[in-house]
């Protein structure tokens, strides 16, 4: 049996940069791997088969993990399937990429199991093909992306950080906040800067946060219990404050659980 971890993302910028003539949005974003992870485990089986701890989420090709298994079969001419398991400790609709990197962990632990290779164009390939942000869940760490978040350069990695991670209780819908996009945007980037070489922005704030008067609530709340700064991950809904470390995490962490119920300490990775 292969086990692997999942691990979420969060971004510590994000700006939409234009739109392409087939739909998609393209950007220039940082993306960083965290703790906080799905738990996937693969097993020799005659065909694929997934099971899901969560139920309210499919088990077919509608999952990211099934499509990505699949597609890998095809692509190998795989005659073997896998038994898969996903234990979900992500929340969906979060902006913190769950089902990407399911899909990013699968395509590695299956390709351990059968004992395969795959060049690594052809990878990037059934990447993207699964989702724009899954070639960067292949790396992990910190990435610069551009294109439609396909377009990858691995940053120099930061000190261990440590963020406190609250889940409001209700997700946004990417295509939605997407679906609010106007450009070019009327006000520019304004960073909130944390270091001599690292700042915060993230442009959807300004399309969600409208909607979702809870948001902006909870940013203050972070900071109100000693954040040093705090930022929506992604398309939303998940928000992170900042701490200077495990100790000071572990007390914000404490002071936000009295409101929130689905609240992390996570680190970078």
């Amino acid at each position: 049996m292969i086990r692997a971890t999942a691990h979420a993302k969060v971004n510590f910028f994000l700006e939409i940069t234009g739109k392409r003539p087939d739909g998609y949005h393209t950007l220039s974003t940082v993306f960083q791997t965290i703790s906080l992870g799905d738990e996937l485990s693969v097993a020799p089986a005659a065909k694929l088969l997934l099971t899901c701890s969560d139920r309210r989420l499919p088990v077919d090709e509608r999952n990211l993990v099934m499509k990505a298994a699949m597609r890998l079969q095809d692509a190998l001419k795989e005659s073997r399937g896998a038994a898969i398991h996903l234990e979900k400790k992500v929340p969906m609709g979060a902006g913190l990429g769950g089902g990407s990197a399911d899909a990013a962990a699968t395509l590695q632990a299956l390709l351990k199991l059968w004992g395969r290779r795959i060049g690594v164009s052809a990878l990037k390939k059934l990447a993207v093909g699964l989702g724009a942000d899954v070639p960067f869940f292949l790396k992990g760490g910190i990435c610069a992306a551009t294109g439609i978040g396909e377009k990858l350069k691995p940053l120099k990695p930061w000190p261990k950080t440590w963020l406190v991670l609250v889940y409001p209780g209700f997700g946004v819908s990417t295509p939605e906040a997407y679906a609010k996009v106007k450009l070019p945007f009327a006000s520019p980037v304004t960073r909130r800067r944390i270091d001599k070489d690292s700042t915060l922005f993230n442009r959807f704030e300004e399309l969600v946060l409208p909607d979702h008067p809870e948001l902006p609530q909870l940013k203050q709340d972070l900071l109100d219990a000693g954040a040093t700064a705090s930022l929506m991950s992604g398309s939303g809904s998940s928000v992170f404050g900042m701490a200077r470390s495990h100790t000071q995490g572990a007390q914000i962490l404490a002071r936000i659980q009295k409101k929130y119920n689905q609240c992390w300490l996570v680190h970078t990775l």
